[in-house]
């Protein structure tokens, strides 16, 4: 009875989960909208900011000590870039990547549903768990990779379509290699999963 109720908990908190990611999907299309048609509800000037990796900064004003001037920079950081007035059309990059990465997380949320809801239907050992197991590995590896390999060529686009005087622009793919090992492991459960599966099968055929 307790652990009905735990699964009825967890089921409850993917509900939420799932609609809270649909919201965020829907929000960014709502926010394509208005960057498209350029509708000025809101101002499109702090949407179209977008976070930048830099490898130098270096300021033109100089560094005023002790009645001396210096020059000085920024090196290896992280910031966000807002241009006013300017058609970023590579914004929309950045925001496909953010959609792919919330479909992913949407993906995975719906086959962890249909998992508890199997559990909460007492049905533990069948097949069909361990194929959604194995459905959640492989968009898990997907995660990894997919969207930062949009968010490397928005960042190409930047540093090849933007220049500045003082500001050297990174541009770095950040593949995550943990996610890939999260994925492989959750897909090695998924194997030993449906080869208990079968196993169960067998031994029922055989008694």
């Amino acid at each position: 009875m307790r652990n009905y109720k735990i699964l009825k908990f967890t089921r409850a908190i993917l509900n939420i989960f799932w609609y809270l990611q649909i919201v965020i999907i829907a929000l960014i299309i709502v926010i394509g909208f208005l960057l498209y048609y350029n509708i000025d509800i809101i101002d499109l000037n702090h949407l179209k900011g977008f976070n930048i990796s830099f490898k130098k900064i270096t300021f033109v004003e100089p560094l005023i000590y002790n009645g001396d001037n210096y020059a000085y920079s920024l090196t290896n950081g992280k910031g966000r870039l807002h241009i006013t007035d300017l058609d970023q059309k590579f914004i929309y990059l950045r925001m496909l990547a953010a959609m792919v990465d919330s479909l992913i997380y949407l993906i995975i949320i719906y086959f962890l549903r249909r998992i508890f809801k199997n559990l909460t239907d007492n049905n533990y050992f069948i097949s069909a768990n361990g194929l959604y197991i194995r459905k959640i590995s492989l968009f898990i590896i997907l995660m990894s990779f997919v969207a930062q390999l949009i968010q490397y060529a928005a960042d190409l686009w930047i540093k090849n379509t933007l220049v500045f005087e003082s500001i050297i622009i990174k541009n770095e793919f950040n593949f995550r290699f943990q996610t890939i090992l999260l994925g492989l492991l959750v897909y090695v459960i998924s194997i030993v999963f449906l080869r208990g599966v079968e196993l169960q099968k067998d031994k029922d055929l055989t008694i």
